[in-house]
């Protein structure tokens, strides 16, 4: 069996049920040189105490803990910089609402040994309420100009429609492994961004410095989703704002500039329209996104890491904070 040594990180925030089940189901893998480095990003002081009380006691496992949540890019940053100094082969970034399958880290890892440590590789990942449905495969773009893709088998039943190892335009890091010299080359994540878009982005880094990015139908995930942000009203509004921001920096930097100025004002126009239009709970969430576009032009101006400002989150929690000023490009 393959010895490369996996750092894998995953991030707790107020959820240590959930991180619980996450790391009983990697402590079950079928490999075995890796180490768990569960990153506590910002927990109220009473969670945290709880979750040192019931992990188990495993010498793979490693408890980090930030006091300010800095949110998951600052996160994962944070894991990154401080498993590099257990010198990896592979950093393994996952989500903590997840369940990886038994042999799902030998298949990332022997998938990744193939291209020589020369791409990113992730799997197949499921709903968790729903085992059996295709949640994410990885990205194929219709439009490479415009960077408009989709994921083959998405939502449908697992029917062996995707059970053919890929190369994709773009991945989601719900679980990926990255080598080392892939990190050590181009850098962490970019903390232009506090959520969503940032693993699209380094991706696309990653594909322009030659790298490739590999879909495995042999690694499996289990994703419950929507458990950090939530899925209510209450969440629907800042998440609206952050993916306005996220998108329109992701664009920003991974367009050509023609299209960038194309792309993102079709899509501006669209939510002042649908602005207009409707009412209620959609009226209030398509404001949001479109103040999250708009803190994206004011970004374009004056670019500085996202401190995870958000007009919808109480000032009192407004506290996130990357404390590093490196731009990580």
């Amino acid at each position: 069996m393959n010895n490369s040594k996996v750092i894998i990180i995953t991030l707790n925030y107020n959820q240590n049920d959930y991180s619980l089940a996450c790391i009983d189901s990697l402590l079950n893998s079928n490999y075995t040189n890796f180490q768990i480095m569960l990153i506590d990003n910002g927990s109220t002081e009473e969670n945290t105490q709880e979750l040192e009380r019931i992990l188990p006691i495993d010498y793979r496992l490693i408890l980090k803990k930030i006091k300010k949540n800095r949110g998951y890019v600052g996160g994962i940053n944070y894991g990154l910089e401080e498993g590099s100094k257990l010198n990896p082969d592979y950093f393994l970034i996952m989500n903590n609402d997840t369940i990886i399958d038994d042999k799902a880290i030998t298949e990332l890892v022997k998938a990744a040994d193939k291209y020589e440590q020369n791409a990113i590789v992730s799997g197949k990942v499921y709903h968790y309420d729903q085992p059996n449905v295709i949640q994410l495969t990885g990205l194929i773009f219709s439009d490479h100009k415009y960077l408009i893709g989709k994921s083959p088998g998405k939502d449908e039943l697992d029917i062996g429609q995707c059970d053919q190892e890929a190369e994709r335009d773009s991945l989601d890091d719900v679980f990926w492994i990255l080598p080392a010299k892939i990190v050590n080359d181009i850098g962490f994540y970019c903390n232009y961004f506090f959520l969503y878009a940032e693993q699209g982005d380094f991706a696309q880094r990653a594909r322009r410095k030659g790298y490739k990015l590999i879909y495995t139908p042999k690694a499996k995930i289990w994703h419950k989703g929507s458990v950090t942000t939530g899925n209510s009203n209450r969440r629907a509004l800042p998440i609206c704002y952050w993916r306005g921001k996220s998108t329109f920096i992701f664009l920003y930097r991974n367009l050509k500039k023609k299209y960038f100025l194309l792309r993102i004002s079709k899509l501006i126009l669209k939510q002042i329209v649908k602005f207009i239009i409707y009412k209620g709970d959609e009226k209030k969430q398509i404001k949001a996104s479109l103040l999250g576009s708009f803190a994206g032009i004011k970004w374009m101006f004056n670019k500085k890491p996202d401190n995870g400002y958000n007009p919808y989150i109480e000032p009192t929690i407004n506290t996130i904070n990357d404390t590093s000023n490196k731009i990580h490009n």
